[in-house]
C-alpha cells in the first residue's frame, strides 16, 4: 500500500511538472530526486543503462578534442553514451586534471543524447593519491585507529574530502572498515584495529568527514566508499584475496558491525565487496551478503561495487565461474550493481545485454542497480555543476597549512608508549649534547600502502635535527639495510661482510654519543598488497633481517638508548620487550612524522596511543585477538605463555593515571533500560596527558558462548597533573544484545560484569544484574 501511495505522489509529480516546466524532469533540480531518477531510467537504453555501472581509465590525454574524438571513436560502444566513473591512473597537477576531467565530462554531458555526468573516483586511504600538487599525507590507519579520537579522525578525512573534492574527485574509494584479525596479512596498515566496536567508531567519523554530515553532500565533501564487505581482515593464512572461514555467528558478532554502523549512522552511499569467499561462496555473488543483509535487514540505499578485477576473478582465480558472462550474471544478480574491471576485455558485465535478452538476469534487476548510481549523481549535484571549478591558490595554501598542523597532530597521537624503564624517555635537550640517530627507517619518509609518495615530508633524522639546532648534534648511521623486496639493493650490500660492517660502524658511532634512538621496523615493501610476483604478506611476524643484532650491540653499550618502530604490521618484538628500555609504536606517521617524533621523544607532547590490535608473542599464537572465546588460552603453551606480548588497549605515558570509585547506577536493571557508569580517573605524576578510558563488558552465563570480554565504550580524557576527573558511561540495551540460538538480537537476562580501566587487561570491575520485566 506504501509503494501504490509512493507511485501515485511521483505521477502526480510528473503531471504538474510537465504542465510547467517543458525540460526533463530529471534535469530539474527542484524535482524530488526519486522522481528525477524514474524519469532518466525510462529515457534510459539498455546500453546506456549498462555504461553506468562501468568505469573507464582514460591513459592519454584527451583535453584536446581531436584526440577526444579519435579516442571515443576507438572505444566505439564502450563510452559512446557516457560512463559511470573516470579513474585516470596517472599523476597530474590541478590545471592538468581539470583540463582533461573537464573535457571528457564535457563530451558526456553536451554530446550524449541524455547529457549524464560522470564520477570521478580515486584512492584517499590516509590521503588523497595521484596529485602531483603534493596533498597532505596523514599517518596511515593503523597510527590513526591507535589515537582512539574520533573527532580527529573525523577532521583528518574531513581534510582529505576537501582537498580530493578541491581537486575535482567525487568518490573516494575509502575507509577501510575491516577488521585487522591476522596480522600476517599484508594489508595490516589500511585497517584501524581488530575490535568491532573500536573501528566502527572511527569508521564511522571517517564517512562523516567524507560525507559530511547533511542529508545531501556539498561542495567540500565526496562519496565515501565503506570497504571491504567482508571478512576481508582474517583471510586464511594471512594471505591476500584467501577465503575466509567465518561462521554467520562470527561474522554478525565481529566483522559485520563496522558495516551496519557505516550504513545506519553514517549514512554511507557506497560498501565495496572484498575479494574473500565465505562458506564457499565468493562475496561478489554472494546475495545472503549484498541484497538479503546489507540492504533488506540495514537498509542501504546506495550501491554495492567490485573490487579492481574482483568478478573476473570468479572465473581465473577462485573458479567458481565457468566464464566471464556467467561471473557477471551471478554477481549482479547478488546485488552487484557496479563493476570495476582493470580494462575492457576483464569487463564481466559488458555481458549484460545478452543476459537480459536470454532472461538470465531480469531488466528490473539493472534497472535498480543503475538507479542506485544514478541517486548518488542527483544527490553530489552533479547535473547541475558537472565540472571541476578552479580554487583559489591563496585559500588552498591555507587549508594546506592547516591540514598539515592536522597531520602534525594525528602522527603525535597515534604513538604508543609500549616501554618506559627507568624513565628512558623523554630524552632530555639539556643534558644531551650528541644524539645517534640509528636504524634503516630514520633517513627515509615512510608513508605505508596507498600513500602519494611524491608529496614531500619530514624524516624522522630531519626532524630531530630541526630539533636539536642550537641545543645537541645529531649523527646518524644506518646500521642495517631491510632488503626484502628491495630489487634497488645490490648483491655487495646484502653480504655477511656489509651487514657486519654497517653494525659495527653504528657501534663505533653510538660510543661517542650520549644518546641513542634506534629506529627500526618494516616498510612498504614488506607489508602491502599482494599479487602476482608483488609480495606482502608474511609467515613470521618478527623484526626482519638482523636488526635485532643491531639492536644487541647498541643496547650493550648501555647508552640512554630507546626504540622507535616504524611499520605497517604488529611485530613480534621478543628481544626488544625484554632488552630495550623503552620502546614507542609509530606504524607510518605520515608527511610530519620526523617533527612528531622530535615533540614525543623529547617531551614536548606526551605519547597518547593505545594499541588497537593484540601484539602477539609468536606466530604460532594466532589467533590472538583479545576478544576470545571462554576456554582459548587458559593453559601456557609448552613453550611460552599464552598471554600476548602486549595486550589490545594498552599504551603508557610519560605520567601516570589512577582509576578509582567505579560506581553503578544501579546493581539491577529491567531489560531495554539503560545503566549508567562512572569511573574517578586522576592523574597523579608529574606532567599533563591525555588517558583513553575503555569500558568492557563480560556476560557471565549466556545461552550461546559470549567473549571474556568485548569493548563497549571509551572516552579520551585530558587530565592537568593532579586533576581528577569522572567519566561517565551509558550501558544501553544495544551494548547488552548478543545473537541467540535462533540468530536473533537478544538482551538476556543474567549478571554481567563490567570492567573499566587502561586497557583489556588492566582495570576495575564491578557487576550487575538483567532482569526481564515482571
Amino acid at each position: 500500500m506504501k509503494n501504490f501511495a509512493l507511485l501515485l505522489a511521483l505521477m502526480v509529480c510528473a503531471m504538474l511538472h510537465a504542465q510547467v516546466n517543458p525540460k526533463p524532469i530529471y534535469k530539474d533540480p527542484a524535482a524530488p530526486i526519486e522522481l528525477r531518477i524514474k524519469d532518466l531510467l525510462a529515457r534510459m537504453t539498455l546500453e546506456d543503462k549498462c555504461r553506468q555501472i562501468d568505469i573507464w581509465h582514460p591513459k592519454m590525454d584527451l583535453s584536446q578534442p581531436a584526440e577526444l574524438k579519435n579516442a571515443i571513436a576507438a572505444l566505439g560502444d564502450t563510452v559512446k553514451n557516457g560512463i559511470g566513473f573516470l579513474q585516470f591512473n596517472v599523476r597530474m597537477n590541478d590545471a592538468a586534471y581539470m583540463a582533461r576531467f573537464n573535457a571528457i565530462q564535457k563530451y558526456f554531458v553536451e554530446q550524449t543524447r541524455l547529457g549524464i555526468p560522470a564520477i570521478s573516483n580515486a584512492e584517499g586511504c590516509h590521503g588523497f593519491v595521484g596529485n602531483e600538487d603534493q596533498p597532505t599525507v596523514f599517518p596511515v590507519s593503523a597510527s590513526l585507529g591507535s589515537t582512539w579520537d574520533t573527532t580527529l579522525v573525523e577532521a583528518v578525512f574531513s581534510a582529505v574530502a576537501k582537498e580530493m573534492r578541491g581537486f575535482g574527485v567525487t568518490h573516494a574509494a575509502t575507509p577501510v572498515i575491516d577488521l585487522l584479525r591476522d596480522p600476517r596479512f599484508g594489508r595490516a596498515d589500511e585497517m584501524l584495529g581488530e575490535d568491532p566496536y573500536h573501528v566502527a567508531q572511527l569508521g564511522v567519523a571517517a564517512i562523516l568527514g567524507l560525507q559530511g554530515r547533511s542529508p545531501q553532500i556539498d561542495g567540500q565533501h565526496l562519496i565515501a566508499c565503506a570497504k571491504h564487505f567482508t571478512g576481508h581482515g582474517q583471510p586464511e593464512g594471512g594471505t591476500n584475496l584467501a577465503p575466509s572461514n567465518l561462521s554467520e555467528r562470527v561474522l554478525r558478532e565481529n566483522h559485520f558491525f563496522p558495516f551496519e554502523m557505516a550504513v545506519k549512522k553514517a549514512k554511507v552511499r557506497t560498501v565495496m565487496a572484498s575479494y574473500n569467499e565465505i562458506d564457499g561462496v565468493p562475496n561478489h555473488a554472494n546475495k545472503w551478503l549484498l541484497n538479503d543483509v546489507l540492504r533488506g535487514e540495514w537498509g542501504f540505499t546506495g550501491y554495492v561495487i567490485s573490487d579492481y578485477d574482483a568478478v573476473n576473478r570468479m572465473v581465473y582465480r577462485q573458479h567458481s565461474s565457468l566464464n566471464q558472462a556467467e561471473a557477471g550474471k551471478r554477481a549482479i544478480n547478488a546485488g552487484m550493481d557496479f563493476e570495476c574491471p582493470s580494462n575492457w576485455k576483464n569487463y564481466c558485465f559488458r555481458f549484460l545485454p545478452a543476459l537480459i535478452k536470454a532472461g538470465e538476469v531480469k531488466a528490473s534487476t539493472l534497472d535498480s542497480a543503475v538507479a542506485r548510481v544514478l541517486r548518488n549523481k542527483f544527490m553530489m549535484g552533479l547535473f547541475e555543476q558537472p565540472y571541476i571549478q578552479a580554487l583559489d591558490e591563496k585559500a588552498k595554501m591555507e587549508a594546506k597549512l592547516k591540514h598539515r598542523q592536522l597531520a602534525l597532530q594525528a602522527a603525535e597521537k597515534g604513538m604508543i608508549l609500549l616501554k618506559n624503564d627507568n624513565n628512558t624517555l623523554p630524552f632530555s635537550e639539556t643534558k644531551i649534547k650528541r644524539l645517534a640517530i640509528i636504524g634503516p627507517n630514520a633517513d627515509e619518509v615512510h608513508y605505508g600502502t596507498y600513500s602519494n609518495d611524491i608529496s614531500p615530508g619530514v624524516n624522522i633524522l630531519e626532524g630531530l635535527r630541526n630539533y636539536g639546532k642550537g641545543k645537541f648534534e645529531v649523527v646518524f648511521a644506518e646500521g642495517y639495510k631491510i632488503y626484502e623486496n628491495d630489487p634497488s639493493i645490490k648483491a655487495e650490500d646484502k653480504t655477511i661482510e656489509a651487514e657486519n660492517r654497517r653494525i659495527a660502524e653504528a657501534v663505533a658511532l653510538a660510543k661517542t654519543c650520549d644518546a641513542v634512538l634506534l629506529v627500526m621496523g618494516g616498510n612498504e615493501l614488506t607489508c602491502r598488497e599482494e599479487w602476482k610476483n608483488h609480495t606482502g604478506d608474511r609467515f613470521d611476524l618478527d623484526l626482519l633481517g638482523r636488526q635485532n643484532d643491531l639492536a644487541k650491540a647498541i643496547i650493550e653499550l648501555n647508552k640512554q638508548t630507546a626504540v622507535l618502530l616504524i611499520n605497517g604490521r604488529p611485530l613480534s618484538i621478543n628481544y626488544l620487550a625484554e632488552q630495550a628500555s623503552a620502546i614507542i609504536e609509530g606504524w607510518y606517521l605520515g608527511q610530519e612524522q620526523g617533527n612528531a617524533v622530535a615533540n614525543v621523544v623529547f617531551g614536548k607532547v606526551n605519547p597518547s596511543g593505545k594499541l588497537a590490535v593484540t601484539i602477539p608473542r609468536h606466530v604460532g599464537q594466532l589467533p590472538v585477538y583479545y576478544n576470545r572465546k571462554p576456554y582459548v588460552h587458559e593453559s601456557d603453551y609448552i613453550s611460552g605463555p599464552y598471554s600476548p606480548l602486549y595486550p589490545f588497549g594498552f599504551g603508557l605515558s610519560y605520567t601516570q593515571f589512577n582509576y578509582s570509585n567505579l560506581t553503578l547506577s544501579s546493581k539491577k536493571v529491567i531489560v531495554g533500560e539503560p545503566l549508567n557508569v562512572s569511573v574517578a580517573v586522576t592523574n597523579t605524576g608529574e606532567r599533563d596527558g591525555d588517558e583513553i578510558v575503555q569500558l568492557y563488558l563480560r556476560d557471565l552465563v549466556s545461552s550461546v558462548t559470549r567473549p571474556v570480554q568485548e569493548l563497549k565504550d571509551f572516552a579520551r580524557v585530558q587530565l592537568k597533573k593532579g586533576e581528577t576527573k569522572t567519566i561517565s558511561f551509558s550501558i544501553t540495551a544495544d551494548k547488552l544484545q548478543y545473537y541467540g540460538l535462533d540468530m536473533k538480537r537478544i538482551v538476556e537476562a543474567g549478571e554481567f560484569e563490567v570492567q573499566v580501566g587502561k586497557s583489556s587487561t588492566d582495570y576495575l570491575t564491578a557487576n550487575f544484574e538483567v532482569i526481564k520485566q515482571q
